[in-house]
């Protein structure tokens, strides 16, 4: 693609002067930033940098929308994604400090209806199991519900959690969930009597500063510059727009539905720096409720200290963030993902040092510049060159991405035929947490339809006996299924499905479905 860069005249003078603020050597942002924009033919990204309170860079690149020819600016909003989960922390903080909830409260002190598989777990489960990746059920759990364009309300939510299978003990291990923090939400609106986006709005954004940022895509202001998200099929050097029905739902808000501009992200990361406290002095939430957020409660991987070291050693979960090591030096950071874009939030308290990107492309590029930038910054060495392993990466999963599509679409040589006729297939299915999904057969095909997915529709044909290939038109979705149905004395009672592909990503969880024929 054709790389664009804007920056602001002042941010290009307060990084020439930025050595006055921070004793330690800096990186080049803007040759880190071309190089990964360059290595991964991003569309778009926007990158800040704050040191010692000051906004030592500040820079755009690429294009709104690819063949656009709109450039990003400074004043752009991408969605955050994932990061939007420490607003939730923070408005729940805020209400913990106002005596109207407890970290260790039940949840269903405020929300009745609230359940979970076991009932001993249902009535255990507290405000902390929601924010902490612990609650036993799978990675990504239920997130077809909303994924990849499910409209699903809250109350949808909730219900889906209820019959969600858990795959490890309850509190007994680490699996990233985003319903949960979706309930969250629904916690915080019941709470403070105001929506999630309305209290994070007038309780957060404004007193911060953050007077840009949108709590959802729906708030979008007319003339504000804004992102389109984009994808890529498997092996595909070059994204294209996604979909716009794939965009985050109101519902999805509090798990990762916020837009911003890195100055009001920089604003942000001031405002934590600062211990919890505004520019113009307030003190949202206290010392003592900023530690909480930030104490790291579920081990991230084994927790095991490898023989040999690595940039980060030992990493854990808090509430609505990671805390973990670089270098030996503690950091708190989250990462986002949605369709078509990614993020990445660094600080540094120790160094006063925050970083900040996000990428209108569904790859590592922000990911890679701020730990590359943050690597260097905190002690003027650049220990890793974590981009330039992002660009090898990304070319290895871009080929090993191709071949494992074009395999998957070819039929076993052994194959057995459908032991029925494809009209027995036909009917409609149906699992507790998720709804109905309909097989249709006419003129001797077949086709599925995932009903809280337009984009979840599509052809459905025979692989292996009664395992069939779901290929969904969008093929940037790179998210093709098996469905095998379950045959019981010559008819076909239920049937389960599972990605077809390693590289699907993990919100697309057929796996956890148990369809069963009405």
């Amino acid at each position: 693609m054709k790389w664009i860069l804007a920056s602001t005249a002042a941010a290009l003078a307060l990084a020439a002067s930025s050595t006055q603020a921070h004793e330690v050597a800096q990186p080049d942002y803007e040759a880190e930033a071309k190089r990964i924009i360059d290595g991964l033919d991003a569309t778009g990204m926007t990158a800040a940098v704050m040191i010692d309170g000051k906004v030592v860079y500040s820079g755009a690149f690429g294009t709104l929308e690819e063949g656009s020819g709109k450039p990003v600016t400074t004043d752009t909003l991408f969605p955050i994604a994932s990061i939007s989960k420490a607003f939730t922390t923070t408005a729940l903080a805020m209400l913990v400090d106002q005596g109207k909830l407890g970290w260790d409260d039940p949840v269903r002190k405020y929300v009745p209806e609230f359940g979970m598989w076991d009932p001993w777990v249902a009535e255990h489960f507290t405000v902390r199991d929601l924010l902490t990746h612990r609650s036993g059920l799978g990675l990504g759990a239920g997130d077809l519900v909303m994924w990849p364009d499910g409209n699903a309300k809250p109350a949808d939510v909730i219900n889906a959690v209820k019959h969600l299978k858990p795959v490890t003990g309850f509190r007994d291990g680490y699996a990233y969930d985003n319903l949960l923090y979706i309930i969250a939400g629904e916690v915080v609106g019941r709470v403070s009597g105001q929506s999630w986006q309305d209290f994070v709005t007038n309780n957060i954004f404004q007193p911060v500063g953050m007077t840009e940022c949108a709590a959802d895509g729906s708030r979008l202001r007319a003339g504000q510059s804004f992102v389109r998200g984009h994808e890529r099929e498997a092996g595909a050097s070059v994204g294209v727009p996604i979909d716009k029905r794939m965009e985050f739902s109101p519902t999805v808000a509090p798990a990762g539905g916020i837009w911003c501009p890195s100055g009001d992200m920089m604003k942000w990361a001031k405002f934590w720096l600062d211990g919890g406290v505004t520019a113009s002095g307030q003190r949202l939430i206290s010392e003592k409720q900023k530690n909480e957020l930030w104490k790291g409660v579920t081990p991230v991987g084994s927790g095991i200290i490898k023989p040999m070291g690595g940039s980060t050693n030992l990493q854990l979960y808090a509430l609505g963030w990671f805390v973990a090591d670089m270098e030996g030096t503690p950091i708190v950071h989250h990462s986002g993902g949605a369709p078509g874009v990614t993020s990445n939030f660094i600080l540094i308290p120790q160094k006063h040092i925050a970083v900040f990107a996000s990428s209108n492309d569904y790859m590592s590029t922000a990911g890679a510049w701020t730990r590359q930038i943050a690597d260097k910054l905190i002690d003027g060495k650049q220990d890793s060159d974590v981009i330039a392993a992002a660009i090898k990466q990304n070319d290895k999963v871009n080929a090993e991405a191709k071949l494992a599509v074009a395999k998957a679409a070819v039929t076993p040589k052994d194959a057995k035929k459908p032991s029925l006729s494809l009209s027995a297939y036909a009917g409609t299915y149906r699992d507790p947490w998720y709804g109905t999904v309909t097989i249709t057969e006419k003129r001797g095909k077949l086709a599925i339809d995932m009903s809280r997915s337009e984009l979840l529709d599509g052809p459905l044909t025979p692989y292996d006996g009664d395992t069939f290939a779901a290929i969904w038109p969008d093929k940037t979705m790179k998210a093709d299924a098996f469905v095998t149905f379950k045959v019981e004395d010559g008819k076909v009672t239920g049937m389960t499905m599972k990605p077809i592909s390693d590289i699907t990503d993990f919100s697309f969880d057929f796996q956890d479905l148990n369809l069963v024929r009405e």
